[in-house]
């Protein structure tokens, strides 16, 4: 699903009426301006809504010639303002976030996108480039099964993985059904449980397969414990695209009787 982000406000307008009115198509100069679009979630099923200005005001907007010159930019969206460029190509990059801003604490969804080449020329002055934005990063969830509540202590998972260098975050176990979100720039992902178990007094580490990640996979992991036998089992469940609705589970277990 998408949704369109309001590409202008009303005074970025009125700033591009003013600098239109002064062009001199003698002097070889154009206008350039832009208008967002995107994805909002990596969610199977979301409901397409319009992007208000103050809603897209922190994406980093920059200008790019056809050699990969940066002209203009990176600056907030809400501080954009359309730019007069002399005449050739051109290309706009949009992001919600920085990469390194995705993966700060346990991260945040970041978007971003490129539009399509812009040529501006004698008889086409006056442009919008359009930049669809798409999520650029990966979902884990981590939640713990009621069948652990109680039997553990210091149990938690330790996620590892992402662009940033020594990434590790530590997901503590919290309530059963609570979800903690993480996010991950594409990279391989590793993770470890560990804790106590209480019956025995045995400390029990299970290390799970490494994984790839790509860019909108929604990866869910649950922390659970099979009563019947005492192992505890991770189930990873993967969304490999948001248009999926097939989920693949794949489960790893330790036996703390062992």
């Amino acid at each position: 699903m998408k949704r369109c982000f309001s590409g202008v406000m009303a005074t970025l307008l009125l700033a591009v009426a003013c600098q239109t009115e002064k062009i001199d198509p003698s002097m070889d100069y154009g206008t350039l301006d832009v208008t967002l679009s995107g994805e909002p979630s990596v969610e199977v099923e979301v409901k397409s809504q319009q992007l208000s200005a103050s809603e897209a005001a922190s994406y980093n907007i920059s200008i790019f010639d056809k050699n990969d010159v940066n002209k203009y930019g990176p600056v907030k969206y809400s501080a954009f303002e359309a730019q007069v460029l002399p005449m050739g190509t051109y290309y706009v990059t949009a992001e919600s976030c920085t990469e390194a801003e995705a993966e700060n604490g346990n991260g945040k969804m970041r978007l971003a996108g490129k539009s399509a080449d812009i040529t501006l020329t004698p008889s086409a002055i006056s442009q919008t480039a359009e930049v669809e934005c798409t999520v650029t990063n990966a979902l884990v969830s981590v939640a713990f099964d009621a069948s652990v509540s109680g039997m553990f202590t210091d149990l938690k998972v330790v996620l590892s993985g992402g662009t940033t260098s020594g990434r590790k975050v530590t997901v503590a176990e919290t309530a059963a059904g609570v979800k903690t979100e993480v996010w991950f720039n594409p990279s391989s992902l590793t993770y470890t449980i560990s804790g106590t178990f209480k019956p025995c007094g045995k400390v029990l580490t299970l290390t799970g397969t490494p994984r790839t990640l790509t860019a909108k996979d929604n990866i869910s992991l649950l922390v659970k414990l099979n009563l019947d036998n005492g192992e505890i089992t991770a189930s990873p469940t993967i969304i490999v695209d948001v248009t999926m609705k097939q989920e693949v589970p794949v489960e790893e277990e330790f036996n703390p009787y062992e």
